[in-house]
């Protein structure tokens, strides 16, 4: 049962699959994903995003949660 998972993950390996895991990662966001402000960062976070990604943006009401009780907790 270990030997099927070894292999698989050996043949991932010597095909190049783990060889940019960060761009991987970061396949999934788009451009404005980068650029929403986010309530919970610091302001240094804040700064770095906004060289590195550009000026950042206002996030949209129920953004990040809240919508339709106007951001009240339930």
């Amino acid at each position: 049962m270990t030997l099927v998972p070894a292999l698989v993950l050996a043949w991932g390996w010597r095909r190049g699959f783990f060889h940019d895991l960060e761009g991987q990662s970061r396949i999934i966001f788009d451009e404005r994903d980068w650029q929403l402000a986010r309530p919970w960062e610091s302001e240094v976070a804040r700064r770095e995003r906004a060289l590195a990604h550009g000026t950042l943006l206002a996030p949209t009401p129920g953004e990040w949660g809240g919508a339709g009780n106007d951001g009240a907790a339930l």
